[in-house]
């Protein structure tokens, strides 16, 4: 018998695979919102990939971001090219190749989440972030939590 190679799409744990023969041996591209992400899970997502902004590819951590915008903040950021230039030229360009963060003030009530992140930029200055997301109804990402807005927010340092 023989073997043929063929190219499937996976979709195992909110990434997104492409395939030559089984899941086992995928490469993610991108994560994707999924049920089993929590408001946590989200927000860490996108902090790592903007840790790591410019890999594989230049941008793909603004784009991974933007995949977890809600509609709502989509309609007001997007499309994603506006959302690149907003991202790399305002204050939350400070994320963009962040040297680490911190996850505090995880507050959830109902569809709605508060998270709060401390990051070390680049410059070594601590900056302070609120991830405010919602629970999706009635679209396409249905019981997925996606980001609404972020904001800058004041860092007490010791």
């Amino acid at each position: 018998m023989e073997n043929f190679n063929v190219t499937k799409i996976y979709v195992h744990s909110g990434w997104r695979l492409h395939s030559i023969n089984g899941p086992q041996e995928a490469i993610y591209q991108e994560p994707l919102p999924i049920l089993l992400f929590l408001s946590y899970d989200v927000v860490k997502i996108v902090m790592n990939a903007l840790q790591k902004n410019d890999v594989p590819s230049k941008n793909r951590g603004i784009a991974v971001t933007f995949n977890f915008a809600s509609s709502a903040n989509k309609n007001v950021t997007g499309p994603i090219e506006r959302f690149v230039n907003m991202v790399s030229e305002l204050v939350c360009a400070q994320m963009v190749d962040h040297l680490g963060a911190v996850y505090e003030k995880i507050k959830i009530k109902g569809d709605s989440a508060s998270i709060d992140v401390i990051i070390k930029g680049v410059s070594g200055k601590f900056v302070g972030f609120r991830f405010l997301l919602t629970k999706q109804r009635d679209n396409e990402f249905d019981g997925t939590w996606m980001t609404d807005n972020v904001t800058l927010i004041e860092v007490i340092s010791s």
